[in-house]
């Protein structure tokens, strides 16, 4: 009787344990997919935004996800005044003397209002900051805050990454 506890305590447990170590950490199949580490919009997702100066402009990137790019539209503001859904007149968080405001049509911000601030300052000659003021029907919309009025800028579009590049003349 005690050969056999001396086996059974011997081999058996620890081949019990070892099949049940096995049968906890086998995967399991699910009917759900798997969820991508990245995020996935049905549209070109804005993960982010950057800016630097350069010798005559300031340049503000906003950085794309995978997806066809997006149109943007710009107007410009000595107010800063912008209108959400709610249709109550609003105004920029960063005051400054002028205000460039962009439309992206279609996108989405994804994740980046838990990545990135939502009023993001920058301390470059021409731009203060930038601000996501909010998305409807897949169309954000952004304010750039500037020193001094809007001479001149230019919107365009690159790809490898994919970006929309803002250059702000001074």
């Amino acid at each position: 009787m005690r050969t056999a506890r001396r086996v059974l305590a011997r081999f058996v447990a620890p081949a019990a344990t070892a099949l049940l170590a096995a049968v906890v950490a086998a995967p399991v199949a699910s009917a759900a997919p798997a969820r991508a580490a990245a995020e996935v919009c049905d549209h070109s997702c804005i993960d982010g935004v950057r800016a630097a100066t350069h010798t005559g402009y300031d340049r503000v990137v906003f950085d794309l996800g995978a997806g066809a790019l997006p149109q943007v539209t710009s107007r410009t503001s000595t107010d800063g005044t912008y209108y959400p859904p709610s249709g109550q007149a609003e105004t920029v968080a960063i005051a400054g003397s002028s205000y460039l405001f962009l439309d992206f049509s279609p996108a989405r911000i994804g994740d980046y209002a838990e990545t990135n601030p939502l009023v993001k300052p920058f301390a470059l000659p021409t731009v203060k900051g930038v601000e996501f003021l909010y998305e409807q029907h897949a169309q954000p919309e952004f304010a750039i805050t500037l020193n001094g009025p809007v001479s001149r800028y230019n919107v365009f579009t690159l790809t490898q990454p994919n970006r929309v590049v803002v250059d702000i003349y001074r």
